[in-house]
């Protein structure tokens, strides 16, 4: 008995390259609504790292010179980079020159603020420890903490050696 298997040449259905298109996009698609959801806690991320990158710089400085560098926290807005206990003439790494406010000043993102710290300068000495305003080695870890609606992120300052994780 012969059997004979007929094709049709208008079948229905997907292929399986159509498939895997729709799911390329879908994936796309996917990543973009999760990063868009996930921004505002990105704000808060950066600006703690900007930060971190911010108070290395001054412990860098003043461990090249033989005076205190620090991280003023004048407002809970802002900060300022201050050498010898008053604000320096340098500009904070990232920050653009001939702009207001001063080059050597951080302004924050209106949805970030420092709720930890404000009116602290946190100095640094030759040896890159973390220092009061006389020179003298703190004696506890120094915290700073920012805040964007419920979420909140601290920097510890480690009293010892000044490290920053």
């Amino acid at each position: 008995m012969k059997q004979t298997f007929k094709t049709h040449i208008n079948q229905r259905g997907f292929t399986m390259i159509e498939m895997v298109l729709v799911l390329i996009v879908m994936a796309i698609l996917g990543t973009f609504i999760i990063s868009r959801a996930t921004t505002s806690d990105n704000e808060l991320l950066a600006q703690t790292e900007i930060l971190k990158s911010h108070l290395r710089h001054a412990q860098i400085r003043a461990m090249n010179d033989t005076v205190t560098w620090g991280i003023r926290i004048s407002a809970a807005g802002s900060y300022i980079l201050y050498r010898n206990n008053a604000v320096a003439t340098d500009m904070l790494p990232g920050e653009t020159p001939g702009t207001s406010p001063a080059p050597q000043t951080h302004t924050l993102p209106t949805t970030v603020t420092i709720t930890g710290g404000v009116g602290t300068t946190y100095n640094f000495n030759d040896f890159g420890k973390p220092v009061d305003a006389g020179g003298t080695e703190v004696a506890s870890a120094q915290t700073i903490t920012l805040t964007q609606g419920t979420q909140t992120s601290t920097i510890t300052i480690t009293k010892n050696t000044g490290y920053i994780p």
